[in-house]
């Protein structure tokens, strides 16, 4: 539920609006919708724990190339760069 609530304010929704789309699961009040005063310090300490660590909330979408292809000159790149560093040496088991 916070992962959602920190993507909609991501986007720009008011924090009094991601309270209506939110509705809590288990507890007491299950069924009925976090108070706007307890969604600020969540989503504060959700973004605090966010940046400490550097890494995006949600992985970049990526597009995986189909059989037959032509690859970009960006790709083509990469896949050279990546070919041409050194690869650990395999320890060899006598």
């Amino acid at each position: 539920m916070l992962t959602f609530a920190v993507a909609l304010k991501h986007k720009g929704i008011p924090v009094p609006e991601i309270g209506k789309k939110l509705t809590i699961k288990t507890g007491q009040h299950a069924g009925k919708n976090p108070s706007v005063a307890s969604l600020y310090p969540a989503l504060a300490e959700a973004e605090e724990a966010a940046a400490d660590d550097g890494l995006p909330q949600r992985p970049k979408p990526v597009r995986i190339r189909w059989p037959g292809e032509p690859l970009t000159p960006e790709k083509i790149d990469l896949r050279v760069r990546l070919q041409s560093q050194p690869r650990p040496t395999a320890e060899i088991r006598s």
